[in-house]
């Protein structure tokens, strides 16, 4: 089986190098066979940093638009994932630092009608929202988007012990947080 798996991924890196060549070449629709092949991860990938589906969807267009445009510059095809991620995750970054200086905060509504699941649900948000970004992409990759250890280890271009110990950290914390809170209980 790990055999199987094996040749299955070696040949699906070959595709996709041959694809990212054939782009560089000018090949639109092998561009467009990476975009369809990388979307919902570039979409997870923002949806990590901006926490907006819509929004997420946006930057992960415009990060497509941005990779056509510098795509001579990629050095290593085998690298256009992590390549892509790069840069997905970029511009979702400016999405957030734009969207900060254009939009005033609103004020927060009574939320005194609320059930108290719905309370819980959002408190665990607000506490995620205070992490680091690193840490939100991590939690948001992880187990918002259901995304395996390998491919948070993909999208992020870090190794997957690199992942499992981030992980790890950024629980503990947010354990730590909640119990604060009184939100959660070991």
């Amino acid at each position: 089986m790990l055999l199987v798996n094996f040749r299955c991924s070696k040949v699906a890196g070959e595709l996709q190098k041959r694809l990212v060549e054939a782009a560089v070449a000018g090949d639109l629709g092998s561009f467009g066979e990476l975009a369809t092949r990388y979307y919902s991860s570039m979409v997870a990938v923002a949806y990590s940093v901006v926490a907006d589906h819509q929004l997420a969807e946006d930057a992960a267009q415009e990060a497509f638009a941005k990779a056509l445009v510098g795509l001579r510059k990629l050095k290593k095809p085998a690298r256009f994932a992590a390549w892509l991620a790069q840069i997905c995750r970029n511009t979702a970054v400016d999405m957030v630092r734009a969207r900060a200086r254009a939009v005033p905060t609103a004020d927060i509504a009574d939320c005194s009608e609320i059930a108290a699941e719905q309370v819980d649900t959002e408190a665990v948000r607000e506490v995620i929202a205070e992490l680091s970004r690193t840490e939100r992409e991590l939690i948001t990759l992880r187990y918002y988007n259901r995304l395996s250890y390998e491919q948070v280890s993909d999208v992020l271009g870090i190794s997957r012990a690199a992942v499992n110990g981030r992980l790890t950290r950024t629980k503990q914390k947010l354990a730590k947080r909640l119990k604060q809170q009184g939100i959660w209980e070991s």
